[in-house]
């Protein structure tokens, strides 16, 4: 059994991970080729690779891979034929929150989540009126695409077995939070263990017109998938 779990950045993945590592009794996995806008294509390791090609992919055990994992036809390639999932868990979150979400990357870390490693070598650029950086219209374009991907993958039922999970869900662990995760784990699950949250409350931003532009003007162009869940 392996659980794919699909987290768009700021939809509290981290806070998701620890809850289902404990569930699963388990590390998980990330496949990302590296950090940063490096999450768009997966990298199957070479011991999973060879174990598959000689028949033997039960001496590696992966019940969970974790990340922000893009449904792009090579990566769901990767995954159906070395690792065969028997779910797939999506998170999503408002996108203006994750705007805000982002807005907050830039302003303390110089970049976001899916931003180039050599971003370093911009610091002095990214100092300035970091409302205005292109690494957060880049990373708002990247996370609609997230959406767009793997709504159009559900909404055409392309893949089965898969719960999309809300930011307010896995914070509160809801009903809904809980029968979601049951219906994927297939399992007896202890909801009562106390798992710190490393969420902090988020610093509020004016958001930039020309963000709110993009968000518009992306959701009216794919008028054939449905993006209620985020707007």
């Amino acid at each position: 059994m392996t659980i794919i779990c699909a987290t768009a950045p700021g939809s509290a993945s981290n806070f998701l991970k620890k809850k289902l590592e404990f569930y699963l009794n388990c590390k998980s996995k990330s496949l990302r080729y590296t950090n940063g806008i490096g999450n768009l294509n997966l990298k199957v390791p070479l011991k999973r690779r060879l174990l598959k090609k000689l028949n033997l992919n039960f001496l590696d055990k992966t019940p969970l891979i974790l990340g922000h994992i893009f449904p792009t036809d090579k990566n769901m390639q990767l995954l159906n034929h070395y690792y065969n999932p028997s779910g797939y868990i999506i998170t999503y979150r408002n996108i203006f929150q994750q705007l805000n979400y982002y807005y907050k990357w830039q302003k303390y870390n110089f970049r976001c989540p899916l931003s180039f490693e050599d971003e370093v070598n911009f610091i002095d650029n990214k100092k300035n009126d970091f409302l205005q950086n292109f690494n957060i219209d880049l990373n708002l374009i990247l996370v609609l695409k997230f959406y767009q991907f793997w709504f159009n993958l559900i909404q055409k039922k392309k893949i089965i077995n898969c719960e999309l999970i809300s930011f307010d869900e896995i914070v509160s662990s809801n009903e809904n939070y809980q029968n979601k995760i049951k219906n994927i784990l297939k399992d007896s699950v202890d909801f009562d263990k106390d798992i710190d949250s490393d969420i902090n409350k988020n610093e509020q931003f004016e958001i930039n017109q020309r963000h709110k532009k993009i968000i518009n003007e992306f959701i009216s162009f794919y008028k054939n998938i449905d993006f209620s869940l985020i707007i």
